[in-house]
């Protein structure tokens, strides 16, 4: 069978010193059958004529074309006028300030040929700061890989890549690690030209991601430069990714508010899209550096924001009730519940957040540590079995009794998803639980895990298995080393107020949720890894995740 055709579509303006590494990585692809269209949006720096060598230098591999009189029309527009230019079976795009590996398009549509029915790869990136030194007086920041919405070779039908991109505003699909079948992208009508500029590619990427099934790529090649002329940096400084009426945010929201309710109807989709565009509320009050914090936007306004906050001044500090060598409750606040209910730990808050967050990956065969709470809870009718372990016979739920550092009883490759809610900081040798965990999940499964941070010791009969609290850095190494860097995800939650309040044993209705919602990264409560198993074969799609959960 030949290999089809791809066409790359390099949309820019004013490309300056990136355009000839971006087209560079392109041409330097091991997958042969590549043609680059490179689209100029109205450049006035010199990019055009550069762009025009690029082709003169390769005429049988690179195509040049521009908007009627050299105008600039818009990211969307040129997008789709690079489209219609491509002969290819398949389309990808790069941004001419980004870079692809020489193996990307290999690994991308050897994946494509082998996913059962699927129209696109839908992959991650590297965000790439090492390509510069840091400035004077800037802090070096070390490359980190873009999160995953599943795990790598699943294949989702739509819309549940969208929805699961939904729950987490930072997890992303980047356009550069985008490709699709042609005929998909034209069947959708392309990008929106409406949308010029920010989240037109998230415009484009939720019209596929509506209609198409997907296969995710984990593939870490594809670098998404960051740097301070670039067009998201701009849109960052100038508030374009805040919460808030007319911003680019906002409008795509509003956008895809009406697109869900014309395309889908009613449903878990539906309600996540209403949830994010309600939280676009009247122009605050705030400065746009809290807003920044407060939404972890990777931009130059969080660098701005960590310049800006100053310490409290010293002086007196009035303690009141906390004056005390006693804590307020030594049973993690459950004791402090309101109108003689149990009260909620802090953490709890945290730890139900970041399951909430990752419930699509609570499916299938599902096992869970002392009861199935939290599977019921969270992943409803995805579950098609959910199996309890606990470390003592005796639990009437449990339908395994064993020891996470050697479990036996515990069949291998068998479970689509573990949830193991603050349980590893209870195992002496947790490298041994670690690799426990590893061998029953099936390939393509998902460990969702959560240690403690911050805490106090238990007081109760778990007191005397209490060995471990985890830093993220430690958390991301102990996971890391079994499962792989590229397959963990560490996240963490807390500030001072939280962490004071989880020592004390304050209930968290004692706190106002604005005041768990901060992240400090001195103070972790809770630490959450959200990790995957591979596919047994790299080429080899794991099962396809539907809207009813996993089919073989």
């Amino acid at each position: 069978m030949t290999d089809p055709l791809v066409t790359v579509v390099m949309i820019f303006r004013n490309a300056g010193q990136f355009l000839e590494d971006a087209a560079q990585s392109v041409l330097a692809q091991t997958y042969e059958h590549v043609e680059l269209v490179l689209v100029d949006d109205g450049s006035t720096d010199g990019s055009g004529r550069h762009a025009r060598d690029l082709a003169a230098r390769h005429p049988q591999r690179v195509r040049v074309i521009e908007h009627p009189g050299g105008a600039n029309l818009g990211m969307s527009a040129s997008r789709n006028a690079g489209a219609a230019d491509a002969r290819g079976e398949l389309l990808a795009f790069l941004d001419a300030d980004d870079v692809w590996e020489p193996g990307h398009l290999t690994g991308e549509v050897a994946l494509l040929q082998a996913a059962p029915g699927a129209q696109m790869v839908c992959g991650r990136a590297v965000v790439w700061h090492s390509w510069r030194p840091p400035a004077p007086g800037e802090q070096r920041r070390r490359d980190v890989p873009t999160p995953l919405p599943f795990a790598p070779g699943t294949v989702v039908d739509p819309p549940q890549l969208l929805a699961a991109l939904m729950r987490r505003p930072e997890v992303r699909t980047p356009i550069c690690s985008l490709l699709v079948r042609t005929d998909a992208f034209r069947a959708v009508g392309g990008s929106e030209p409406e949308f010029r500029g920010m989240f037109e590619d998230q415009v484009l990427l939720a019209k596929l991601q509506l209609r198409h099934r997907a296969v995710i790529s984990g593939a870490l090649t594809a670098r998404y430069r960051r740097h301070p002329a670039s067009a998201t940096a701009a849109a960052a400084s100038a508030g374009e990714y805040e919460l808030r009426p007319g911003t680019a945010r906002a409008r795509f929201l509003q956008w895809l508010q009406r697109r869900v309710a014309d395309e889908v109807g009613p449903g878990d989709l539906a309600d996540a899209v209403a949830a994010a565009a309600a939280a676009v509320g009247p122009p605050a009050r705030a400065t746009r550096v809290r807003t920044a914090v407060r939404q972890r936007v990777p931009s130059p306004v969080r660098q701005q924001a960590r310049r800006v906050v100053r310490p409290r001044r010293p002086g007196l500090v009035r303690l009141g009730s906390l004056r005390s060598t006693e804590p307020l409750s030594r049973w993690f606040g459950y004791d402090r519940g309101r109108s003689g209910e149990a009260g909620q730990p802090v953490d709890r808050v945290y730890i139900e957040r970041f399951l909430a967050e990752s419930a699509l990956d609570i499916r299938g065969r599902v096992l869970e540590v002392g009861d199935p709470s939290y599977t019921r809870r969270f992943g409803g009718d995805r579950v098609r079995r959910a199996d309890v372990l606990h470390v003592e016979a005796g639990n009437p739920e449990a339908t395994f009794v064993a020891d996470l550092t050697d479990a036996p009883e515990l069949p291998s490759d068998a479970f689509d998803c573990i949830v193991l809610t603050q349980t590893l900081h209870l195992v002496y040798d947790m490298r041994a639980a670690v690799r426990t965990l590893h061998r029953v999940l099936a390939p393509g499964g998902t460990l969702l895990l959560t240690v403690p941070g911050i805490t106090p010791l238990a007081a109760d009969r778990w007191a005397q298995d209490w060995c471990w609290s985890l830093t993220p850095a430690a958390a991301e190494r102990l996971v890391g080393e079994v499962f792989g860097d590229a397959l963990v995800e560490v996240r963490a939650w807390g500030n001072v107020l939280a962490a004071v309040a989880q020592i004390e044993g304050m209930a968290a209705s004692e706190l106002r949720a604005e005041q768990l919602e901060p992240v400090d990264p001195q103070y972790p409560v809770i630490v959450a890894v959200r990790a995957f198993k591979g596919p047994a074969a790299a080429a080899a799609p794991a099962a396809v995740l539907g809207a009813e959960g996993p089919a073989a």
